[in-house]
């Protein structure tokens, strides 16, 4: 009668949570992607962030290291936003973060419109004053080139 001795730890158990692999075009797609962000994120300029979205596109189909690189990026971008849309059409996150943001910015209007925030702030800032007398110097400086260059004009065609 021997009792067989049952292991301390037993093995983890992992779900088996395995993604298709995306289509080439979605990896391109994910590559042109990232590339647009990072450029965005790095550079701050549109122009940048659609070269480097039009580079990691090409590199996505080249078959070198870059290549390789760019499709593992690819892969991952399109992984994500599969999964982004499914949590979406599972748990309909959009529509739930839309009327939560509403609900905030509505609230926010109240309060504003309820203790005048906004006023107070102006008052103790005096920006509505500022941008006041900017526009004054603005249009005082503006008369004053256009009046100028019309005496230009004047003697010009008078010579």
């Amino acid at each position: 009668m021997g009792v067989q001795a049952r292991p301390m730890v037993s093995q983890p158990r992992f779900a088996a949570a395995r993604m298709d692999e995306p289509s080439d075009k979605a990896v391109t797609i994910g590559a042109a992607s990232v590339g647009g962000i990072l450029g965005v994120y790095l550079f701050k300029d549109l122009g940048t962030s659609v070269f480097l979205a039009c580079l990691l596109a090409y590199g996505s189909t080249l078959t070198n290291s870059f290549g390789s690189s760019t499709q593992s990026a690819g892969k991952f971008a399109a992984k994500a936003y599969s999964k982004t849309l499914e949590i979406n059409e599972e748990y309909d996150v959009l529509p739930k973060a839309k009327s939560a943001l509403d609900t905030v910015s509505t609230a926010a209007a109240n309060l504003d419109a309820n203790y005048g925030i906004t006023a107070k702030i102006d008052d103790q800032l005096k920006l509505s004053q500022a941008v006041e007398s900017a526009t004054s110097k603005i249009d005082e400086v503006k008369s004053s080139v256009t009046s100028k260059v019309d005496d230009l004009k004047a003697k010009a065609g008078s010579s």
